[in-house]
């Protein structure tokens, strides 16, 4: 069996499956799955069992060659490896609808992000609660991530302000950070940056859907006038040329 790797020397795309592989492992736990092996796994994520279990060599395996996995004990273990075996406190800078949406999304909670602070600057939201959680002024946030030891800031906010809000998450001790403003983001070493572009999303969608309707066009048959077996030439006679 491969060895463990130490620290964080993994793939990207492997870091990128792990969390897949806990939210199904956890809905197989919901319904008193016990065991699972790896191609009924991957199956159901669409994915090679080859490429689950590479990733899962990373970390060691978590079992014999030929055994299936134990989903109570599989489940921990991999919060543990993404690091939410214990709460993330997040934070959330920008309350507008899109704030406001995440901050009122029950599952950030559930899945280990905790919301602990929301902050703006606009004077006719602050103090408004959004699940108990009162909106703050910008100038409240270091305290706040320093009280909650909060890791994690989400941007929320215009694209023209999104790299001032991340520098001041960044002095207040934050360190990861979850963009959702339209914009590139210069960070200092030590500081884990996501970019979540919805625009770009949604363009590539529209890639996939526009190549979608081309290829029904090219396998849908052709319209046939006349009776079947004649060509278009071979009408009625009653079409002119001129």
């Amino acid at each position: 069996m491969r060895k463990k790797r130490k620290g964080c020397d993994v793939p990207e795309a492997t870091i990128h499956r792990l969390p897949l592989y806990l939210e199904k492992l956890k809905l197989l736990q919901a319904i008193g799955v016990e065991d699972v092996s790896s191609r009924q796994l991957a199956e159901s994520l669409d994915i090679k069992a080859s490429q689950l279990r590479h990733d899962f060599h990373y970390f060691g395996g978590f079992s014999r060659p030929g055994r299936p996995y134990q989903v109570e004990k599989l489940v921990p273990a991999l919060e543990k490896i993404i690091g939410i075996d214990e709460p993330v406190p997040t934070i959330i800078v920008g309350a507008g609808h899109l704030g406001q949406a995440l901050a009122n999304y029950q599952n950030l909670a559930l899945q280990g992000f905790p919301v602990c602070g929301i902050f703006d600057v606009n004077p006719r939201l602050i103090g408004l609660e959004i699940r108990g959680q009162p909106i703050r002024d910008m100038e409240e946030m270091p305290r706040v991530v320093k009280e909650k030891n909060a890791l994690i800031g989400v941007i929320t906010v215009p694209a023209q302000y999104a790299q001032e809000v991340a520098d001041r998450m960044v002095e207040a001790g934050i360190v990861g950070i979850f963009n959702f403003a339209p914009t590139d983001l210069k960070l200092p070493e030590g500081v884990a940056l996501r970019n979540e572009r919805m625009a770009v999303g949604l363009m590539a969608l529209s890639f996939r859907v526009k190549c979608i309707l081309e290829s029904r066009l090219q396998h849908s048959p052709a319209d046939e006038v006349g009776p079947p077996g004649e060509s278009a030439a071979e009408g009625d006679g009653n079409d002119q040329v001129s």
